[in-house]
């Protein structure tokens, strides 16, 4: 039986986001977890750190995870992800497009800006979903917040941060497409808008629409780690598109198939899964 509901994809249609509570079983779970560690620990990859400050906190992220490690592959490949990412698109099949594992220390938490993750993408259009797979308990004031029904303003918002915000880094300059407006300015501004906020524990997803723009919270001193796998998944009909800048190549192409994507700009990509594999 799906643990996807008809109540989970209205939710996910209106809201651009929905928890399932219990998607994963415990033996899933414990998966995840050895994924998680063996993905972190071993270092195969690069990997991008935010630090948190002097007393720890750092935010360790590593992209194309499953090909890093072999658990989250075997995870991956199980099928159970993408059954879920089928579900709440209502799509025949799901394709990766990129995947992540998460590992914030204790200690004092940096806020992660407002932003939408499509313009990091080499994809476009409606059938995208970010499953979020979390190993321990986070809640909702550190946990992915979302703008409700931001999926549907049709807009691809700029990768750049602003100069005020506490996270703000360099680095950004060059991805994506130039000239593109900013993100509205949520911190500022909180009570504009209408912020779903969410208690995740180990066996849940956190499902969210690709296009939705969302962020998440600081903490001076939050005393526990916590850890997830992210999963980006389109559907056959979403359409590729060449950025002017830089963004994340495709999972296949990462795997050293070709040099680079050199996928037609707009073309499905359900027609290339060598490029974005099918889960």
């Amino acid at each position: 039986m799906s643990v996807v509901t008809s109540a989970h994809i209205e939710q996910y249609r209106r809201d651009g986001a929905v928890l399932i509570k219990g998607a994963l079983s415990s033996a899933d779970v414990a998966q995840l977890e050895r994924g998680i560690e063996q993905c972190y620990r071993e270092e195969r990859g690069p990997a991008t750190v935010v630090e948190g400050g002097a007393t720890g906190g750092a935010t360790v992220v590593r992209d194309y995870a499953s090909m890093e490690s072999p658990v989250l592959a075997d995870l991956l490949g199980s099928g159970r992800i993408g059954a879920i990412g089928s579900a709440l698109m209502q799509a025949p099949s799901a394709q990766l497009i990129l995947d992540q594992v998460f590992y914030k220390a204790g200690g004092p938490v940096v806020a992660t800006p407002w932003h939408q993750d499509t313009p990091f993408l080499r994809v476009r259009g409606e059938s995208i979903v970010r499953l979020w797979f979390p190993c321990d308990f986070s809640p909702r004031h550190l946990t992915v917040q979302v703008l409700r029904g931001s999926h549907r303003w049709e807009m691809i918002f700029s990768t750049q941060v602003r100069s005020g915000d506490p996270s703000a880094k360099e680095g950004a300059t060059g991805i994506g497409d130039p000239g593109m407006p900013m993100v509205p300015d949520v911190a500022r501004f909180p009570e504009s808008f209408d912020i779903l906020t969410f208690d995740v524990a180990p066996g849940d997803v956190l499902a969210f629409q690709g296009n939705v723009v969302h962020g998440a919270g600081g903490h001076p001193n939050h005393p526990t780690p916590r850890r997830a796998y992210a999963v980006l998944l389109g559907g056959p009909d979403l359409h590729y598109h060449a950025p002017r800048g830089k963004a994340f190549p495709s999972p296949g192409r990462m795997r050293g198939l070709r040099a680079k994507d050199d996928i037609p700009d707009a073309a499905k990509i359900g027609a290339y899964p060598d490029a974005f594999p099918v889960c």
